[in-house]
């Protein structure tokens, strides 16, 4: 028997064939021992028409409170539909409207982007939604939305918020697998809108389908990677299957935040050039020769006047010889320098994405300490911090207290 949260996007419920084709792929499961929840979206763009149709009648003259009440009708009616279809077929259904007492999901006093609060969110699953899977019984719970802890009105988890549902709830009831069934086939290779037969990919990581997912891919919410476990299985279906079992994209791993030292000396390598930004190929006339070298690159930054690589000590002099002959044939290019023992500590996290300030709670200890910092980079969950190598132990130990300071707890 497995425990499966299973959540249904706006298209997958968009008319009463769709409800019905979902309920179906729920009761499927349920004969096969399975115990199953679903969360709901609003029925194809009905978010979207509430949302213009409150702007036009109201100018957005409109409380956040009365705000996040208003747009929730869609999920709400999403979960009557879905809960009575399954009934009609002969199974046992509760839907879950976060306006009623028993609502699970808790969050902050936000009416918009709020927080689910994990403690009082996760006592409530498994005093409210586990004894109805112990008896049969199909919850069906709203997406996107939650039941504020100061006062218990309604308040919205922000746009695909019903990701953050379905991963929540996966998280505070064990639950062996989480399935997003939306009108994608999975994560693609591209955005099929912008090009031609994007290819599906099998398998991605947390970190990986986060980063996408930041980056502007609508697929997730990157938010909901947030509550995915190690153990728990999660994947993302087209909803024309109607099969929960179907093949999709799966994700796999979970979210952990690390500090590295980087075991190996690197050396820094720096290209002097005037108008660079305005330059088209000079990065890749650097570049090429390198990669075909089979040297590996731990860093490249482009400012106004220079390029910089970071390479293995080992590998100095050679790139050096490499790109002295570029340097003197490109008109832009005027000068190649190189400075060697450099360290390299990587702090990674998905939390730098939603902790502001976090650049500066790691610099400005350095900083008190006395330690220079040479370059620093950011890309997305990751911080590249280059510094002389004599200074990267130490560092490496300041940052880890800073990080914990902050709330990350980071693994070596």
């Amino acid at each position: 028997m497995s425990r499966i949260i299973v959540k249904f996007g706006g298209t997958s419920v968009q008319d009463a064939e769709r409800i019905k084709k979902a309920a179906q792929s729920i009761i499927d499961q349920i004969k096969k021992g399975n115990e199953v929840v679903g969360v709901v979206s609003a029925m194809g763009d009905t978010t979207d028409n509430l949302i213009n149709l409150l702007k036009e009648s109201t100018k957005n003259n409109i409380n956040e409170k009365d705000y996040a009440d208003f747009v929730s009708i869609g999920e709400r009616i999403s979960a009557r539909l879905l809960a009575n279809t399954i009934k009609s077929m002969g199974f046992l259904a509760q839907y879950f409207d976060p306006a009623d007492q028993d609502f699970p999901l808790i969050t902050d006093d936000s009416f918009n982007n709020a927080k689910i609060l994990t403690t009082e969110s996760m006592e409530n699953c498994k005093k409210i939604i586990e004894p109805l899977l112990k008896k049969g019984i199909i919850p069906i719970v709203c997406g996107f939305l939650g039941k504020s802890i100061k006062d218990g009105s309604v308040t919205t988890l922000g746009r695909g918020g019903s990701d953050i549902t379905a991963f929540a709830l996966g998280n505070f009831l064990e639950a062996d697998e989480v399935i997003i069934v939306t009108d994608a086939v999975g994560v693609l290779s591209a955005d099929p809108r912008l090009v031609k037969n994007p290819i599906t990919l099998r398998q991605i990581s947390v970190e990986e389908m986060g980063i996408l997912a930041e980056g502007g891919a609508k697929v997730l919410h990157p938010r909901a990677l947030n509550y995915k476990t190690d153990k728990m299985k999660a994947k993302i279906i087209h909803f024309q299957n109607g099969d929960l079992s179907a093949e999709g994209t799966e994700i796999v791993g979970a979210f952990k935040s690390k500090l590295i030292s980087f075991q190996e000396k690197l050396t820094m390598l720096t290209i002097l050039g005037t108008n660079i930004f305005n330059t088209p190929g000079l990065l890749k006339k650097i570049i090429e020769p390198i990669s075909q070298q089979q040297i590996n690159l731990y860093g490249v930054s482009i400012g106004t006047k220079h390029i910089g690589i970071y390479v293995k000590d080992e590998d100095a002099q050679l790139s050096y010889d490499l790109i002295h002959p570029i340097v003197i044939t490109e008109e832009k290019l005027k000068s190649i320098t190189l400075k060697n023992e450099i360290g390299l500590i990587i702090a990674r996290s998905r939390d730098f994405i939603e902790t502001p300030g976090i650049i500066e709670q790691i610099s400005r200890p350095l900083a008190q300490h006395h330690i220079n910092i040479i370059e620093m980079i950011t890309i997305k969950t990751d911080i590249l911090v280059f510094l002389e190598w004599g200074e990267k132990e130490f560092a490496h130990q300041i940052i880890s207290k800073s990080l914990e300071e902050a709330g990350i707890m980071v693994t070596n």
